[in-house]
């Protein structure tokens, strides 16, 4: 990771969608911790109804105990530093570090942590737990599925599994109300990680 962990330090480039790869720990190999070398954390909105833009957080922090054959065991947790917002239409990341938004000065990070419910199988299953933003807290789930794995020859033929996350809230249940005529109340999140497996 970026904060200087033995682990983030052993990541490396793997030249697929520009991400690093997010390695187990030599001691548990169902732990990984990875950051935005590793993975993508991006949000979706929709403006007046019929346009949408992407944006996403450039500091984050993940880490996932899980085992790729049994997924519905997956716990994780992430941690996004809000400040680290990238949105590319002018004013919008000056709006989102705002107090009308993240209001960054007084919440400078927002945290999901969850479990697998149970629900599902390895290709699509569900995780429950809490999002907290401008230091609210609300219930969250979303559905994780494995996109796919294969052995990657970059690593010396070893396995890479690739996983995404999505799930939807609603701003205002975090104190975000303004801007309601040209902003979507709903906000789509979706997480994208590499694990060498």
């Amino acid at each position: 990771m970026t904060t200087g962990t033995p682990l983030g330090r052993r990541t490396v480039a793997a030249g697929f969608g520009g991400l690093a790869l997010a390695r187990p720990a030599a001691a548990a190999r169902s732990r990984y911790v990875f950051d935005e070398a590793a993975g993508r954390l991006e949000f979706v909105a929709r403006h007046l109804g019929v346009l949408s833009s992407t944006g996403r957080f450039e500091d984050f922090e993940a880490e996932l105990l899980i085992d790729p054959d049994r997924p519905l065991t997956t716990h994780v947790t992430v941690t996004v530093r809000t400040a680290a917002v990238a949105l590319a239409y002018p004013g919008a990341v000056d709006l989102l570090r705002s107090p009308a938004f993240f209001d960054v000065e007084r919440h400078p990070e927002a945290v999901f942590s969850g479990a697998a419910t149970g629900e599902g199988s390895l290709a699509r299953f569900a995780l429950a737990g809490e999002l907290t933003i401008r230091g609210i807290t609300r219930p969250h789930r979303m559905e994780a599925r494995l996109v796919g794995r294969r052995p990657d020859p970059a690593e010396g033929g070893r396995e890479v599994a690739e996983f995404t996350a999505a799930g939807e809230m609603k701003r205002s249940e975090f104190g975000m109300t303004a801007e309601p005529a040209a902003i979507s109340d709903t906000i789509r999140l979706v997480v994208r990680v590499r694990l060498l497996v």
